[in-house]
């Protein structure tokens, strides 16, 4: 209830954002990504199926670098931009 109260709502997970391109865990990470509009804006791509299409297709870098550039360890599913 701490975490909460102190505004951290990621469940307590750890989200990586460094995996080989178009590996397995790349494409699961890329995928949870094309759920998240932030990220879909950040990427430059208008809707989910056309990202899901792409990253399914085996590019996942586009959605790997909007991750990274998102990178907040308190947000849900660790992705966001952290509070200051």
């Amino acid at each position: 209830m701490g975490r909460l109260s102190s505004g951290d709502a990621s469940g307590g997970s750890r989200y990586d954002n460094n995996f080989a391109s178009g590996s397995g865990p790349a494409k699961r990470r890329a995928m949870v990504g094309c759920k998240v509009e932030m990220a879909r804006n950040e990427a430059g791509v208008k809707t989910e199926k056309d990202c899901n299409l792409r990253v399914m297709g085996g590019d996942t870098d586009f959605m790997m670098e909007a991750l990274r550039k998102l990178d907040c360890p308190t947000c849900p599913y660790g992705i966001g931009i952290p509070e200051s």
